[in-house]
């Protein structure tokens, strides 16, 4: 079958969804379908795929988006697709995959971390963006929405009334060979002292950018609360990094978190820390969580991550409900601390039932399932 994969931007070397669109690809090509990828900016050319640009005007990012909105599909199908799976808000697809749940729910969100009056206010893009979805969402071509978590999915159908039937989560994989744990003592004491740890630290991660999401902030608070023998490393960049930087002073916590910015290494450091942390406030999966658990290391989530849907009983524990409660938020981290080196196995096993062969198999089974239903 000649399948459409509709992106914003490709790029083969990109992380995320871009990561994401690639391994569907591939996969995808495995099975025999004869794929071309359809983009409104290419970083790289690929030499896996053909890829076709889908010019929009330079005319502002509402009026681009509105464009590729409308155009790419229907470029596609001009071109002889069968099937067209995009990875963007589109108008016009047989399956929308949704890593973000709709766009109305994040903005809503957005005032956990940014407060009424910092709230994003309604802006041409974001009423743009609204309204391709609910078009999307709402054209008769839809068959299947694919949604990466069931909190994205239950959001999916409640905003745009879809059928249960029609929503359908596939939980991402992981790369166990490039996220494992360092079974070697010397490689993996080199690697703690990358981290900047001193002998017998309990490392915990925290690696995200964006930290007024990802609640960064709350984990700061929470941090001189609980066990004071571990170092929290920062992993990730932010516009505001100096102010977390004079947060943590006037905690008096400078001593035990240490902030290395963006790595590209971030799969070797996670081999040699202990624990990773992930109290975000809008998070519709969480890959970090899953790829930290595949190298031994027990993750800590909040309820507003998706991630926490697909920990083991042993692991549920340390799912926070709100961020916000710092005694709670402190409790459960002093135990993830005290625990973590008892469930470095059970981690690595929780993360071994979400490989992308597993993905794999349900994303060709969905695709098989739309490819028979009539329009």
């Amino acid at each position: 079958m000649r399948i459409a994969l509709v992106t914003r931007r490709f790029d083969p070397a990109g992380g995320g969804t871009e990561r994401d669109l690639t391994i569907t690809a591939q996969i995808l090509a495995r099975a025999g379908h004869q794929v071309t990828i359809y983009a409104a900016e290419t970083r790289a050319p690929s030499s896996e795929f053909p890829i076709r640009r889908v010019v929009t005007p330079p005319l502002g990012r509402a009026v681009r988006l509105l464009w590729f909105a409308r155009s790419a599909g229907a470029r596609a199908y001009l071109d002889g697709a069968e099937m067209v799976l995009s990875f963007a808000r589109i108008v016009a697809a047989d399956v929308l995959r949704s890593g973000g749940g709709a766009h109305s729910s994040y903005l809503r969100a957005a005032r956990r971390w940014r407060g009424a009056a910092g709230a994003m206010r309604l802006a041409p893009y974001h009423r743009v963006q609204i309204a391709v979805e609910a078009a999307g969402f709402h054209n008769p071509r839809l068959r299947r929405a694919i949604a990466v978590s069931n909190l994205v999915r239950d959001d999916l159908i409640a905003t745009f009334g879809i059928s249960p039937a029609v929503a359908v989560t596939i939980y991402n994989g992981v790369e166990l060979e490039r996220f494992r744990p360092e079974r070697d003592p010397a490689a993996r004491a080199e690697l703690r002292r990358r981290l900047g740890l001193p002998d017998g630290a309990f490392a915990t991660l925290f690696v995200g950018n964006g930290f007024a999401r990802k609640g960064l902030r709350y984990l700061f608070e929470a941090w001189p609360i609980a066990n004071s023998r571990a170092r929290l490393i920062v992993i990730g960049a932010d516009r505001k990094l100096r102010a977390y930087r004079e947060l943590a002073r006037r905690l008096g916590a400078e001593d035990r978190i240490a902030m290395l910015g963006p790595r590209d290494d971030v799969d070797r450091l996670m081999r040699g820390a202990d624990a990773l942390v992930l109290p975000s406030l809008f998070e519709p999966f969480g890959n970090v969580a899953i790829e930290a658990m595949a190298c031994g290391a027990p993750a800590l989530v909040s309820g507003y991550c998706g991630a926490a849907e697909i920990m083991p009983a042993a692991l549920r524990q340390f799912v926070v409900a709100d961020p916000l409660d710092r005694s709670d938020f402190a409790a459960k981290l002093t135990a993830l601390i005290e625990q973590a080196s008892a469930l470095r196995e059970t981690a690595r096993a929780a993360a071994e039932a979400y490989t992308w062969e597993r993905h794999g198999r349900e994303l060709l089974a969905l695709i098989e399932d739309a490819a028979a239903i009539r329009r």
